[in-house]
């Protein structure tokens, strides 16, 4: 009985430290310690699926961004921002023109609207800007 009571007391301990370090990490993850946009300052640019970006420039009205093609085939910009060419081909780059406001330190959402030359289908790719 002996060997019982000292397994069981043993695999109890663990599970009490395996739940106190699950509790610790949650908590750290709820106040945003594992998000790195936190710990890295000035400009970002990202979050696109479709597209890679390049380089932006913003003003409290408006953003310019350099989007590449990452899909790999012709893709026609159909909305969300005044881009140039708005017929992109596979690995190219094109200019694009965001109108809305941009709060200095702030992370914006911005979305662009496409067709994909190949299928057909209408497409919206969400990314985001973080001004400066």
């Amino acid at each position: 009985m002996k060997k019982g009571q000292t397994a069981l007391e043993y695999l109890v301990t663990y599970g009490w430290a395996i739940l106190a370090i699950v509790i610790i990490a949650a908590v750290l993850w709820y106040f945003g310690v594992f998000n790195p946009s936190k710990w890295t300052g000035g400009r970002q640019c990202g979050g696109f699926s479709s597209f890679t970006c390049i380089d932006y420039t913003n003003t409290a009205a408006n953003a310019t961004v350099v989007l590449g093609n990452a899909v790999g085939r012709q893709l026609d910009i159909t909305g969300g921002a005044t881009c140039t060419p708005a017929i992109v081909g596979a690995n190219q780059q094109t200019s694009c023109l965001f109108v809305q406001p941009f709060s200095p330190g702030t992370q914006s959402t911005v979305s662009i609207s496409y067709t994909d030359s190949q299928s057909g289908l209408n497409k919206t790719d969400t990314g985001f800007l973080k001004a400066q």
